[in-house]
């Protein structure tokens, strides 16, 4: 069975030894990069058990550490912001649309996008090479830049303020045409040859040859599109306007007044929406950490 290269660890281990130095050196770099990382999800969850007083008094707390770190915890302790967010607003359906908008986007994304890997990997036909290097391009060109021929498009079919409007959109990824292209690519020409001494065709090769061996790269690329999903916000804000299919990325906006933004309920709010995410990606960690070495390591 085909295995993905395997690192040279041992011969790394020497080459990537640093002095004690050197190696404290390393660690504060990487702390400080995991303080900037973390530092902005701390002072959202402390900040939403604040209450409005205790949070607006912290933008004006001076400038020294003792005194900066004082105010970032909450005194008092409230609950009272997660409360008000699921009952002043219907978060537990913004919830159910953003579900419904990532899962019909995931599974078929995943199947498409490793489809057009497969075949831009393995499957000879004029216009590959360009074809494919035009769709690399597009990886280029910002979203804003596609957004109004999107909504024009949108509006042409009726679908705007629908659930379709959305789920589309992210159907087909450049990014995961090409994540899934370098995967297949590693996998050795001798196996689908078999496959097709056996009598398979090109689609009994992707689901029973290439899908079992790629499975490493689709956990990593289900996370991405978990993350991104999830995450939308700029796409539905345009196209979606009716208060039951907001997804709760743009259901936090209802929490915000333009002249008294509430910024502790936004606080939770943001702090519960994110949670999915978070789970999403401890429960799928391990996988999603082969898929990453699976398809950037070349033997």
């Amino acid at each position: 069975m085909y295995q993905p290269p395997a690192t040279r660890t041992g011969a790394w281990r020497g080459r990537l030894r640093l002095p004690a130095p050197g190696r404290v050196g390393v660690h504060l770099v990487l702390l400080l990069g995991a303080a900037v990382m973390v530092g902005p999800l701390v002072w959202m969850v402390l900040t939403s058990l604040k209450t409005p007083a205790d949070a607006e008094a912290f933008f004006n707390t001076p400038r020294r550490l003792m005194a900066f770190l004082r105010a970032l915890w909450p005194d008092p302790l409230t609950w009272d912001n997660y409360r008000a967010v699921f009952t002043e607003r219907p978060l537990l359906r913004y919830f159910l649309n953003s579900a419904i908008y990532t899962g019909l986007r995931m599974v078929p994304a995943l199947f498409f996008c490793s489809l057009a890997g497969f075949l831009f990997a393995k499957m000879k036909f004029p216009g590959r090479d360009g074809l494919f290097g035009a769709i690399l391009l597009t990886m280029m060109i910002p979203f804003q830049v596609k957004m109004l021929v999107l909504y024009e498009m949108m509006v042409d079919f009726g679908w705007v303020d629908t659930y379709w409007a959305v789920v589309v959109v992210g159907l087909m990824e450049p990014f995961g045409i090409f994540l899934f292209r370098q995967t297949i690519k590693d996998i050795p020409d001798a196996l689908l040859d078999a496959a097709r001494i056996d009598g398979c065709g090109p689609l009994r090769i992707y689901f029973q040859v290439v899908l079992p061996l790629i499975r490493p790269a689709l956990a990593a690329y289900a996370i991405f599109l978990f993350m991104w999903s999830w995450s939308d916000f700029l796409w539905p804000l345009i196209v979606i306007n009716t208060e039951t299919l907001k997804p709760v990325e743009v259901g936090i906006l209802s929490f915000s007044d333009i002249n008294n933004p509430d910024y502790v309920k936004m606080m939770a709010a943001a702090t519960v929406a994110v949670a999915p995410i978070i789970v999403f990606f401890l429960f799928m960690q391990r996988q999603f950490i082969q898929g990453i070495t699976m398809t950037g390591i070349k033997g």
